[in-house]
């Protein structure tokens, strides 16, 4: 089941990497289908929903109009099962030519040889938004993976539960923590048992980031955390925060909310009046709220829009094997996605706004009003952007997991805020090694 916390995390911690140490440029592994298959032979892997499915298809079938003598064999998969897949045909030498890869993940494979260095195999980036291709570099690799598409962290509004508290919406380029917390405990007050003002947000790593990244700080930093336990705990006292005033609803109902489906979680179903999420998720919210959602930025320690401290996340990425037998053909092909507007207008905006200027300014005529919402958030936060953030690195996938666990023990009592700050850094530390 897609669960909230699901969605937020763009993908559930994946399994160990069982074997991946055996995949590097002198191994015999990589792409042995492609091998056999002969030149101009592909293998593409994904995974997604259906509609990805049948747009990824679709853009595979229109590529051979522009290299008919390419082969593409298509390997879609699901969420669960698509990073146990992986690792085992990284470890027996037949790793897919074109993979897409999750931000959380990618440095295992990149640092361990899998992937090839785009940028030195020629993939033209010219027309992406500055500080788009960043994201898939990592130092002593190059360009080990080009964004599939661009995401930003993002408060989503259900302007129904406001008209009926009788609250304005905030002004998003000049609020506060504090007067988010404020706005929600009032909207909890003028609203019916049940009805919150906002959802409880202390295990989500997107808003986690932006949280120690507005205190100088950062989640990781030259392959460790990058944040200290003051930061961590004051981020664990702002969740108790919500609990206790009411701004947000207690442990029990905070941990079934996020394991329900988003269709019956208390956004969609006008319970709760905030809630967050990635920007590429603004489709599937907007659909299930009846008037609409509206897109805010999250607030700021300052309250001004220029330090609340956001960055590009890539929803996804193209990465091509290090050891693929057609290096230039998995290159060209992810040329082909990630710059040519036929494509584009193919793929859409499902994996996120496109990095590729171009491309988005010729697929935005014909997008509806709940991609345009996606689209328009982006290029408003364009000019306040921070940097971007250093990529997971090896160890630091179960993140996700390990935030959620330190808050759901504090929310229910069983940790202070300083001990749950402390339990974070202390696993972190141990699973990054």
């Amino acid at each position: 089941m897609f669960t909230r916390r699901k969605a937020l995390a763009l993908g559930l911690a994946a399994p160990g990497l069982a074997g991946l140490a055996a995949c590097g440029p002198n191994t015999a592994g990589g792409s042995g289908g492609s091998g056999e298959e002969g030149a101009g032979s592909l293998r593409l892997a994904w995974w997604g929903n259906p509609t990805r499915d049948e747009n990824t298809k679709n853009v595979a079938e229109a590529y051979k109009e522009v290299e008919p003598e390419v082969t593409i064999s298509l390997e879609p998969g699901e969420w669960s099962g698509y990073w146990d897949k992986l690792a085992t045909q990284t470890a027996g030498g037949d790793f897919p030519d074109i993979v897409q890869m999750d931000e959380k993940y990618l440095a295992e494979y990149a640092e361990r040889g899998a992937l090839l260095d785009l940028a030195e195999a020629g993939l033209d980036t010219a027309d992406f938004a500055p500080g788009s291709v960043e994201v898939g570099e990592l130092p002593d690799v190059g360009l080990a993976a080009i964004n599939a598409g661009l995401n930003a962290f993002a408060f989503l509004i259900n302007p129904v539960v406001f008209e009926e508290a009788g609250v304005e919406i905030p002004d998003d380029s000049t609020w506060t923590w504090e007067e988010l917390l404020d706005t929600a405990v009032t909207i909890t007050e003028a609203t019916g048992k049940g009805t919150y003002g906002m959802t409880q947000m202390g295990m989500i790593q997107g808003l986690f980031q932006v949280y120690v990244r507005q205190s100088g700080q950062d989640q990781y930093k030259d392959g460790a955390a990058g944040f200290d336990a003051a930061t961590a705990t004051a981020w664990f006292e702002l969740a108790k925060k919500i609990q206790d005033s009411g701004a947000g609803p207690g442990a029990s109902v905070s941990v079934e909310d996020s394991s329900r489906s988003m269709d019956q979680s208390l956004f969609a179903t006008g319970k709760v009046a905030m809630t967050v999420a990635w920007s590429n998720q603004v489709v599937a919210h907007d659909v299930l709220v009846p008037e609409g959602v509206v897109v805010l930025r999250p607030p700021s320690m300052t309250g001004s829009a220029a330090d609340v401290q956001l960055w590009y996340k890539a929803s996804m990425y193209w990465a091509v094997s290090s050891q693929t037998a057609n290096p230039d053909d998995a290159v060209a092909f992810v040329d082909y996605l990630v710059n040519s507007p036929d494509a584009g207008k193919i793929l859409s905006v499902e994996r996120g706004v496109p990095g590729n200027l171009t491309v988005r300014e010729a697929i935005v005529p014909d997008l509806d009003e709940a991609d345009t919402k996606a689209v328009d958030y982006l290029e408003s936060i364009e000019e306040e952007l921070g940097h971007a953030p250093e990529i997971t690195p090896q160890g630091g996938g179960q993140f996700e997991d390990m935030l959620t666990r330190a808050t759901e023990e504090m929310l229910f009592g069983e940790l202070t805020p300083a001990e749950a700050g402390q339990r974070l850094l202390d696993d972190l530390a141990s699973a990054l090694g």
